[in-house]
C-alpha cells in the first residue's frame, strides 16, 4: 500500500518579495507538495535583494530561522513574510541661516527625516528664509539645485542610513 500523504502549502506575504526552498519544495508566491505523514520538512527563506525575511507564520513556525514543519496527521499551510527594505533620510541644518526643506514626506526648518522604502526616487527642494542664501547640499546630494537621489534596490547595511545636509547662510 501507498504511504498516507498530507500536503504542505507555502505561501508568501508582506510588501516585498522572495522565495522558499526545502523538502522538495522550491516557490516564489505559492506552492505545495505532498509528503509521506511523518516527514519533516524543512523549508528556508530568501528574501530578493530589494527585501527582508520578516519571519514565518502557521503550522508552528515562527521566528526568522529554518521553519521545520512535520506532517504527522494533517496538511499543514505556513507563511513567509517579506518585507520591503526601508530607510530614514535625514535632512539636517548647516550653516548660520535658516530655510526649510521640501519633500519625500519631509517638510521641515532645521532637522528633520523620513522613513522610506528602498528604491524610492528622492527629491528634495531647500529654500532660503528671506534675507538667506542656500549654499548648497553635502552628503547624498551636491550642488545648489533640487536634490535627487535613489537608494538602490541592492542596498548593504552601510546604505540604511542616507544623510543630506543642507547649508543656509546670511
Amino acid at each position: 500500500p501507498a504511504p498516507l500523504q498530507y500536503s504542505l502549502g507555502v505561501g508568501r506575504s508582506g510588501t516585498g518579495s522572495g522565495s522558499v526552498s526545502g523538502s522538495g519544495i522550491d516557490c516564489g508566491a505559492a506552492c505545495s507538495v505532498m509528503l509521506d505523514a511523518g516527514t519533516t520538512a524543512t523549508l528556508n527563506a530568501t528574501p530578493a535583494a530589494d527585501s527582508l525575511f520578516a519571519g514565518w507564520s502557521g503550522a508552528g513556525c515562527a521566528g526568522t530561522g529554518t521553519c521545520a514543519v512535520t506532517l504527522s496527521d494533517a496538511d499543514a499551510y505556513v507563511t513567509a513574510l517579506f518585507d520591503k527594505k526601508q530607510f530614514t533620510l535625514t535632512a539636517a541644518k548647516a550653516g548660520t541661516g535658516t530655510g526649510k526643506v521640501i519633500g519625500n514626506g519631509i517638510d521641515c526648518g532645521s532637522s528633520c527625516s523620513a522613513t522610506l522604502v528602498t528604491g524610492t526616487a528622492v527629491s528634495l527642494t531647500a529654500t532660503p528664509d528671506a534675507g538667506m542664501v542656500f549654499s548648497g547640499w553635502s552628503g547624498a546630494c551636491t550642488g545648489t539645485g533640487a536634490c535627487s537621489v535613489t537608494l538602490p534596490a541592492n542596498a548593504t547595511a552601510q546604505d540604511v542610513e542616507r544623510r543630506i545636509e543642507v547649508s543656509f547662510f546670511f
